[in-house]
């Protein structure tokens, strides 16, 4: 065993991941280091699984893929576009080069999470090197599947504290036929939560539900059929008693990859991601309003914010997600902090991580 070390390792193979873990003391996992402040190492060395990258199997008939963890999400999504199928959470960050394992590991979703559910809801399979130095495989490479514990679940959102991910199982879906965004200007942040509400409770499934808190703007989002979208889309005019305007191809298109790219807020902000109820995203906002040190996006019909905020006004932030209770994960810009806000210590965490990670190698 190594003593402790800040260098990065490059493996190229699976069995150098192995040796990697069985000869350091502290490890962290780091894909592409798309954000930044989840690949802050301290005082332990990263694994970078970047060179282990590639599709390993894609059925388009069984609407399932097996890659490596290093692959980029954009060949993936390129692979997947041939055959006109996709992902339809919304990965983040993918022309920014976000990896597959990168984006099980921080967990993250877009606004098409609200329809179809997160990242975890597509997860089938994953291999994993554990802290041990084994290499486990849990789930399985079909739709239907039962084989043990739901440990692939368990990764998403793991940082990489419960193991390397080194492969990774996922269903896909039918890409749809044509979208369609429609937005509505909203006078008060109370009146835009009772209309999301309203959208998120009703018998018509939209694809996406956003509001841009600093214009006071909602944005959803519908996906099917275009004769079906516009119908929709003159049934919510007639019926919602609000003026819904549609949105240009070309600026709904940048609105929603602006969002799920990351570029919506200015280049030395520091994004983060606050999971909310209406309560706490409406507290959150008066908060951004009177301090005017940041910009809010609302999304999945409100139950993430996101905040993008000048690293110099973190600290307040951080003591107002501590009066509100509850945590946010600093995932862009300038900060080396992932975790901020209140966060409980859970023992079935800790557990968890005792026995996957009984050298606690993983920080």
């Amino acid at each position: 065993m190594s003593s402790v070390s800040t260098e990065t390792i490059h493996p190229r193979s699976i069995a150098e991941i192995v040796a990697a873990v069985r000869q350091y003391d502290r490890l962290l996992p780091v894909g592409n280091r798309t954000k930044p402040p989840l690949s802050s190492v301290g005082d332990a060395a990263s694994v970078s699984i970047a060179a282990i990258c590639g599709i390993i199997q894609y059925e388009p008939s069984e609407f399932t893929f097996t890659a490596l963890a290093g692959t980029p999400v954009k060949e993936i999504a390129a692979t997947l576009h041939a055959k006109r199928q996709y992902l339809p959470f919304d990965p983040p960050m993918v022309d920014a080069g976000a990896t597959l394992g990168g984006m099980v590991a921080a967990g993250l979703s877009g606004p098409g999470r609200f329809r179809y559910g997160g990242v975890r809801d597509f997860l089938l399979g994953v291999q994993f090197v554990s802290g041990d130095g084994e290499v486990i495989r849990a789930g399985g490479k079909v739709v239907k599947n039962s084989a043990g514990f739901d440990i692939p679940k368990l990764m998403v959102g793991s940082l990489g504290r419960l193991g390397i991910l080194t492969e990774l199982t996922f269903k896909v879906f039918p890409k749809p036929a044509a979208t369609l965004t429609l937005c509505c200007q909203m006078t008060t942040h109370q009146q835009a939560l009772a209309v999301i509400a309203g959208l998120a409770n009703s018998r018509y499934e939209f694809d996406a539900i956003d509001y841009r808190g600093t214009q006071k703007q909602i944005y959803v989002r519908l996906a099917g059929d275009p004769d079906a979208n516009q119908s929709l889309a003159v049934h919510l005019q007639k019926t919602s008693q609000l003026e819904w305007v549609t949105v240009d191809n070309d600026s709904a298109d940048q609105f929603w990859n602006e969002l799920a790219d990351g570029t919506w807020y200015t280049p030395d902000s520091v994004i983060v991601k606050v999971p909310t109820t209406p309560e706490s995203y409406l507290a959150l906002q008066q908060w951004s309003d009177t301090t005017g040190s940041s910009s809010i996006h609302l999304s999945v019909a409100g139950a993430v914010t996101w905040i993008a905020i000048d690293s110099e006004s973190l600290t307040q932030l951080h003591t107002e997600l501590c009066k509100l209770q509850i945590p946010a994960l600093a995932i862009g810009g300038n900060t080396q902090r992932a975790w901020w806000g209140h966060r409980e210590s859970f023992h079935l965490h800790q557990r968890v991580q005792q026995a996957m990670d009984p050298a606690r190698r993983f920080v």
